[in-house]
């Protein structure tokens, strides 16, 4: 198992699954300690297409979803807020951010998000043709 120093401010529940190194679960990936998903996003929280902020740590491989906790006064929160980023072409606004679903915290997420599309998805393709093959 690689063990790398966490940061404390993310929430109990993504640090769980990423101390044990758990983050493809296609086709979402969890971000790990090189994942180029570890970005803040402006304009997407929970309550709302433009009213927040999220700290992006998962994403979609084959649909462009995203998956960030919620910061609230400059605080990661457990909460998980799906969303699909939307632009017009030749612009792009972070407001038009489109969030799909609200989760309590990452275990949550994962029960009703990401296990339903892994299985979803295992119907319709063979583990061998994983596109993340090492």
């Amino acid at each position: 198992m690689t063990h790398f120093k966490m940061d404390e401010k993310l929430p109990n529940s993504l640090r769980w699954f990423m101390s044990q190194n758990l983050h493809n679960f296609a086709p979402w990936t969890l971000l790990d300690r090189n994942s180029q998903y570890e970005f803040i996003t402006e304009g997407v929280g929970g309550g709302g297409a433009g009213t927040g902020k999220v700290y992006v740590f998962a994403r979609r491989e084959d649909n462009g979803n995203f998956a960030g906790l919620e910061i609230v006064a400059n605080k990661i929160t457990d909460r998980v807020v799906c969303f699909h980023p939307y632009a017009l072409a030749g612009e792009s606004e972070l407001s038009w951010n489109v969030v799909n679903a609200v989760y309590e915290d990452v275990f949550v997420f994962v029960g009703k998000q990401v296990m339903p599309d892994m299985q979803a998805m295992a119907r319709e393709k063979d583990a061998a043709d994983l596109f993340w093959k090492e």
